[in-house]
């Protein structure tokens, strides 16, 4: 009894949908499971298993409810087995918004592809030798992109992690393999199926060997956590700040509630907890409080900051009707400004309960996990640059 087809085939062309395609690819109930450790048999088999015993990368990467948010949600994870080479590496003449200098460029075909749950009590799960695989060379039922509002798979381009390298090192409860740690590293997806498109030569072989793939390896972009890591140790190693870390990094922004003491003021508390005293005030709406503050003749923005011994930029937070204001340029003469209550020396009163980060600059940080690390070739962002003049 023929398989019955998948949306993605009844929805990308009309051959797959077409009686035909059942005798082309002759889908068998089940994917079976193929080692690449060992021999296969010289049978006929349907021409979509041809790549699988030469997969040599495994993907990991995530379904979001909507690619097109600022701010997505994590639906699950998609694990790819695939057939890859290198194409090329990434200079500074050839990067784009989507590379950076040093990464490697690849191009290939998927083998199989299994989905998996958002949050694991494994981190390293999908590095199991074996997985419930779902159709061979495709993610499974792909959503038509004309239809936003059909989800199921994952969409490029995409973030994720890749182990490039023998599959037969991986273990069947699942973990990092051992092995030089370039071959484990970040990657974002360009494109699935952009070599041959919908039609053409593309409406027979690429049906037929698996969806094509191009993506970029990121060896430094994705880091293995080892056992006794910390923010402090990170930001030294790579060159960054625990701020930076901590804002590409969401699952590091958790807060927990401290009870202030003699001695506190945003400076020591911002020291104290590796942050910064932007961040302070935007998690705890008290040390945001303000005071009045009237210009007098010829005063400007710059000479009222360094009279009040603040920054220009949080100055003009407080009084954002005056963020085009001329720094030079002097205020109306009776001008009321806004000047922050609390400031980076003011004492803190002993007993309010405050917001911090969770993770403290010396907390060490889960073995196995991974972080992301900022980009090589950006210059510091604004809100960088406002922290660091607060």
């Amino acid at each position: 009894m023929e398989q019955p087809l998948s949306p993605l085939n009844q929805g990308l062309n009309p051959l797959r949908a077409a009686p035909l395609w059942g005798q082309l690819v002759s889908f068998p109930a089940a994917a079976p499971a193929i080692d690449s450790r060992v021999a296969q048999p010289a049978v006929a088999a349907p021409l979509w298993l041809a790549l699988q015993p030469y997969a040599n990368a495994r993907l990991c990467l995530f379904e979001v409810d909507r690619p097109e948010s600022r701010n997505p949600i994590l639906i699950r994870r998609h694990v790819i087995d695939c057939f890859l080479e290198q194409s090329g590496i990434v200079s500074g003449y050839n990067d784009t918004a989507l590379t950076d200098p040093g990464d490697v460029l690849l191009r290939g075909y998927l083998c199989r592809a299994a989905i998996l749950p958002v949050s694991p009590s494994n981190t390293f799960d999908w590095l199991a030798a074996e997985l419930d695989w779902a159709t061979p060379g495709f993610r499974d039922e792909a959503p038509l992109p004309w239809d936003p509002t059909l989800l199921g798979t994952v969409q490029a381009p995409c973030q994720g992690a890749m182990w490039l390298g023998d599959l037969a090192l991986l273990s069947p409860q699942g973990g990092l393999p051992s092995g030089g740690r370039a071959q484990f590293a970040g990657c974002q997806v360009q494109h699935f199926g952009a070599d041959y498109g919908p039609g053409g030569i593309g409406l027979l072989l690429q049906p037929l060997l698996g969806e094509a793939i191009q993506l970029v390896l990121r060896p430094h972009s994705v880091l293995v956590l080892r056992a006794g890591d910390t923010l402090n140790l990170i930001a030294e190693r790579y060159g960054t700040t625990v701020a930076t870390l901590r804002r590409i990094n969401p699952q590091l922004e958790s807060t927990q509630t401290i009870t202030s003491i003699d001695g506190d003021s945003l400076a020591v508390l911002a020291g104290r907890h590796g942050t910064t005293e932007t961040k302070l005030r935007s998690l705890n709406p008290l040390l945001q409080q303000s005071e009045a503050y009237v210009t007098g003749e010829g005063e400007t923005l710059s000479s009222v900051a360094a009279g009040q011994n603040l920054s220009l930029s949080l100055l003009r937070q407080f009084n954002p009707e005056l963020s085009s204001w001329p720094s030079e340029e002097p205020l109306p003469a009776g001008t009321t400004l806004l000047l922050p209550a609390y400031r980076s020396t003011t004492p803190i009163p002993a007993g309010l309960e405050l917001l911090v980060p969770g993770y403290l600059p010396s907390t060490p940080l889960p073995a196995g996990e991974w972080i992301y690390l900022p980009s090589r070739r950006s210059a510091p962002s604004l809100e960088e640059v406002v922290e660091t003049l607060d």
